[in-house]
């Protein structure tokens, strides 16, 4: 990554790791709050490449219809679904519906 982009990746992951427990963000408003709204796809790419014992919460990270990305009943998908049913969200197939009150 050349140095714009690894500014890129600090400001992505730094907004990211001060998202409130049970809040999702879209990619592109990510790439919004990180600094340029052009960049929603690099911020996949980004999240793609945390470690699995991250503590960087990249489950919050929806698309812009409010579903998680991954295909359904993959490995990615169902750790995705499970943390964030742990923030109280309820999910059908892929689409986060409501945010419980715990």
């Amino acid at each position: 990554m050349n140095q714009v982009t690894e500014d890129f990746k600090d400001r992505v992951l730094f907004v990211l790791a001060h998202l409130p427990s049970g809040s999702v963000i879209s990619y592109g408003e990510l790439a919004k709050q990180a600094g340029n709204p052009r960049y929603a796809r690099l911020v996949g790419q980004i999240l793609k490449q945390l470690p699995i014992a991250t503590t960087i919460p990249w489950h919050r990270v929806v698309n812009s219809k409010h579903r998680i990305s991954f295909n359904e009943g993959s490995d990615a998908y169902l750790r995705q679904k499970a943390l964030l049913e742990q923030e109280h969200w309820t999910i059908i197939g892929q689409k986060l519906i409501q945010k419980e009150t715990p």
